[in-house]
């Protein structure tokens, strides 16, 4: 009887300390010490082609977290990673973190950010581009990433605002870029061949864990919060889609006529104000094809 009663103290001590490791695997359990609230937009201001993002606030932030771009250009400016602050994409000062602080009397340091990349629905292309786990297998060795960032968030007892954000323990982290130029690449080399009868769009969704070390040495993961963005292809679908001047399969769309003021040598394209002219067929251009930089864009 003794050995069996000796035998059950032994496993519920085992069970004990088991249940004891995993607490302390755990150290912010459920994003409650240090969490990533989600993505928010900052306003900014454009000048010579670069655009300057403000910082959002507590109480002026937009909620984030989905924008749709072209995988060759998004407006008229090629696409070369996201958010670029150098192109005209209307989505610059996205991708947004906010960053929560709830410990009492300990800051914490930023680290780095672990990324992770999933195409849902890449099976339906398999015949065409090769995938596994949700992503092309030529595109494998991107689908995990890690940016370092740097910034301070206060304790939650903290009086001081350091980082602009509109509370003390709250900070706000721009992911510049959240999707690198190679990734962009090589999504590009394997779905922008697919005709526009099989692939107008896919969504690639991006995870972010951001980490970070308090001022005891303490290291904290924070919850993952999810960015999706859509990579649209619908160039040379017979239509003229958003973001785009014309389409190789439609209508001839740009031609203008050249509007000169009475008394003025000199006018502007029906079709493009920013060009000069004298006659209509200053405003005659063409249409790029899919399958390049400036792909359904009118050209002079």
């Amino acid at each position: 009887m003794r050995n069996v009663e000796r035998g059950m103290f032994v496993a519920a001590a085992l069970a004990a300390l088991v249940a004891t490791g995993v607490a302390r695997a755990d150290n912010n359990p459920n994003g409650m010490v240090f969490r990533a609230v989600g993505w928010f937009k900052g306003t900014g201001t454009a000048s010579g082609g670069t655009v300057t993002c403000s910082v959002p606030t507590v109480s002026s932030a937009i909620q984030d977290g989905f924008f749709a771009m072209g995988l060759w250009n998004t407006y008229g400016a090629q696409t070369l990673f996201f958010p670029d602050l150098n192109n005209g994409e209307a989505n610059p000062c996205g991708a947004f973190m906010q960053l929560q602080n709830n410990l009492i009397d300990q800051a914490i340091q930023l680290d780095h950010v672990d990324v992770h990349y999933k195409i849902p629905g890449a099976r339906r292309f398999r015949q065409f581009v090769p995938a596994r786990n949700q992503f092309p297998i030529a595109c494998r060795q991107l689908r995990n990433e890690t940016f370092f960032i740097g910034g301070i968030v206060n304790p939650i007892n903290s009086t001081l605002d350091t980082s602009g954000s509109g509370a003390p323990n709250t900070t706000f982290v721009q992911m510049l870029p959240l999707v690198t130029p190679q990734l962009i690449n090589c999504l590009r080399g394997q779905y922008a061949p697919l005709s526009t009868d099989l692939y107008t769009s896919l969504s690639l969704v991006i995870r972010a864990t951001v980490f970070g070390q308090s001022d005891s040495g303490d290291t904290f993961k924070a919850n993952p919060i999810s960015y999706t963005l859509n990579l649209r292809h619908t160039c040379g679908n017979g239509r003229i889609d958003d973001g785009e001047e014309c389409d190789p399969n439609a209508p001839s769309t740009c031609l203008g006529v050249c509007v000169v003021p009475q008394g003025s040598t000199t006018g502007s394209c029906s079709n493009n104000q920013s060009r000069v002219c004298r006659a209509d067929t200053d405003c005659e251009g063409v249409c790029f094809p899919p399958n390049n930089p400036t792909e359904c864009v009118c050209v002079y």
